[in-house]
């Protein structure tokens, strides 16, 4: 599956009002990304859809997805 594919999905959780599920989807995908470009591309759709809040340690190799 394409990182724009995993991006999208993540996406479909956001767009349904389950924030968390995106959160987590989004965390797993930067700590199992087998290179940079594809941490920084997940990274990235996060800065475009504004839910940085969403994270902690999002600038780290292990970021989590905070609930609530």
């Amino acid at each position: 599956m394409t990182i724009a594919r995993h991006i999208e999905l993540s996406r479909q959780h956001l767009r349904g009002g389950n924030p968390g599920a995106y959160a987590r989807g989004m965390s797993g995908l930067i700590r199992a990304a087998l290179s940079a470009r594809a941490a920084n591309a997940y990274r990235k759709a996060i800065a475009e859809d504004r839910t940085e809040h969403l994270f902690s340690g999002l600038d780290t190799a292990c970021p989590t997805a905070l609930e609530g």
